[in-house]
């Protein structure tokens, strides 16, 4: 007996963990496909809105494809969402890089059945945020060296992230300083004797960095 309940146990984790991780296994013409679809771009996300198929009863949902373009006709395309809904018009992927070259397509499904992929959206997604300028590096006390930039220009950026390297050394974060319009930063703890470099990355609400900055170097004087 109790043979057979931990075979009944163990089938039917096996059939949870399969229906967790099932795809689609039959194309179904009678699906609709996703038509008219528009987007819009930024750095790090795509908005897309695509003609409502709310009138198929059949249909459960809508799947969301994306594939990193390559050259070539061949992508390899991945499933980055499902929505259970088919009233669903809408979808914002926030998965993606900058400056970066992507296909999109949708299905919709209908249980184990999925429709044919549908309108291939090219997208090119905005570059990185342009550089922070960084002006100076100065000596302004004993052990204390004053970094001075210039405010990015795009008002997403609201904070600097400061790096820090030491005689050449690798790069390691210094300082968070919020605020756009904030124009330096106090280093307390460099030493006598040695030679530092500083450069600074512009970051967005949402995380988003900006391209590196130019490094500025300073010897502090024994």
């Amino acid at each position: 007996m109790k043979l057979l309940i931990k075979s009944i146990l163990k089938a039917g984790l096996i059939v949870v963990t399969f229906s967790t991780y099932l795809n689609a296994f039959f194309t179904d013409v009678s699906l609709p496909t996703i038509k008219n679809v528009t987007k819009v771009v930024d750095r790090s996300s795509v908005g897309f809105e695509w003609e409502s198929v709310a009138n198929f009863a059949n249909v459960t949902g809508i799947n969301v494809y994306r594939a990193k373009a390559k050259p070539g006709i061949n992508q390899t395309y991945v499933k980055i969402a499902s929505i259970p809904n088919r009233f669903a018009t809408h979808f914002v992927d926030t998965t993606a890089q900058p400056n970066t070259n992507y296909f999109y397509t949708f299905t919709t499904f209908s249980g184990l059945n999925e429709s044919s992929h549908g309108q291939i959206v090219p997208v090119k997604t905005k570059p990185k945020y342009k550089p922070v300028k960084l002006v100076s590096a100065e000596v302004v006390g004993k052990d204390t060296v004053k970094v001075l930039w210039v405010p990015h220009n795009n008002p997403r950026v609201f904070k600097y992230i400061l790096q820090r390297s030491k005689d050449g050394n690798r790069w390691f974060y210094l300082a968070t300083v919020k605020g756009r319009l904030y124009p330096e930063y106090i280093d307390t703890t460099a030493k006598r004797g040695h030679k530092y470099s500083y450069r600074i990355v512009g970051v967005d609400a949402y995380g988003l960095p900006s391209k590196v900055s130019q490094v500025v170097s300073v010897e502090v004087s024994p």
